[in-house]
């Protein structure tokens, strides 16, 4: 198994991370709203942004926006955003990226880690569930 390099990412990466998430969402996105969001996320110091390499190439990225949540009274870490391009599937990258995310977390003293996923989302489902991960909410959104 190739070797993975962990990174915290940087403005300088904004075309890499829009990149990311395009994959992420299969569709192309507004790249000015975009650049604009993700400049002010890494401003704000309860988000992290973490990309994985390998051999040289960026192929995946997490993002843990740490929540002080009313109803636990304690931390919660959020993975906002996690996506390993095609190629790098099956390599234990996103495994890895999750870990990252979890010891994050852990050190700033969350009581857990939360994500949502698509209902369409099959096999993301399968992968959280090997990682640990547990159904135990129901999501609900209104478009505005």
């Amino acid at each position: 198994m190739p070797d993975l390099q962990l990174r915290p990412a940087t403005a300088d990466d904004a075309p890499l991370v829009y990149t990311l998430i395009c994959e992420l969402k299969q569709a192309e996105l507004d790249y000015p709203a975009f650049h604009a969001g993700y400049l002010a996320n890494l401003q704000d110091h309860n988000m992290r942004y973490q990309l994985a390499g390998l051999e040289g190439e960026i192929v995946g990225l997490i993002g843990l926006h740490m929540q002080f949540h009313l109803h636990h009274a304690r931390w919660i870490g959020e993975i906002q955003e996690l996506v390993v391009m095609p190629q790098a599937r099956g390599m234990k990258v996103g495994s890895q990226l999750l870990a990252w995310a979890e010891a994050v977390a852990r050190a700033a003293g969350a009581e857990l880690t939360e994500l949502s996923t698509s209902v369409k989302r099959v096999d993301a489902h399968r992968f959280y569930l090997r990682e640990g991960y547990t159904q135990s909410h129901f999501r609900f959104t209104k478009p505005l």
